[in-house]
Order: C-alpha cells, then sequence, then structure tokens
C-alpha cells in the first residue's frame, strides 16, 4: 500500500507476506494495515481510495465497535 498527501506526494510505502489467499482478504488486509499505520501516526480526516468494491462495501456497512 502507499499512503500520500492530497497532491500525490509520497508520505509512507508498505507490505507484508499474506501468503495463499483470496484477492478480498488481501485487498482487506492492506487497507487495515494502512488504516492502522494511519491512527499509529495520528493522521485524520483520510481518504481511502480501493480497487475492490466488495472490500469498499465491507469496510463502509461495517458497523463501529465502542
Amino acid at each position: 500500500g502507499v499512503l500520500q498527501y492530497q497532491g500525490g506526494k509520497w508520505i509512507y510505502g508498505y507490505n507484508r507476506c499474506l501468503g495463499k489467499c483470496l484477492v478480498f482478504d488481501a485487498e482487506l488486509g492492506g487497507s487495515l494495515d494502512g488504516l492502522n499505520i494511519m491512527l499509529s501516526r495520528n493522521f485524520e480526516n483520510v481518504l481511502i481510495q480501493l480497487d475492490y468494491m466488495e472490500v469498499a462495501k465491507a469496510i463502509h456497512e461495517r458497523p463501529m465497535s465502542s
């Protein structure tokens, strides 16, 4: 994954070995990794861009935990 500023300036890149898995699992895992990195670096007001609609739906439709 890649974290960028609004203008496209590179902030941070990340990856990890997932082994054998479904595309959905890889996309969701990468998205969650990116969110965790942003949270740990105190980023606010982020925009997530995904190219896999099922992952976007899963993130959007999941209820927030307290």
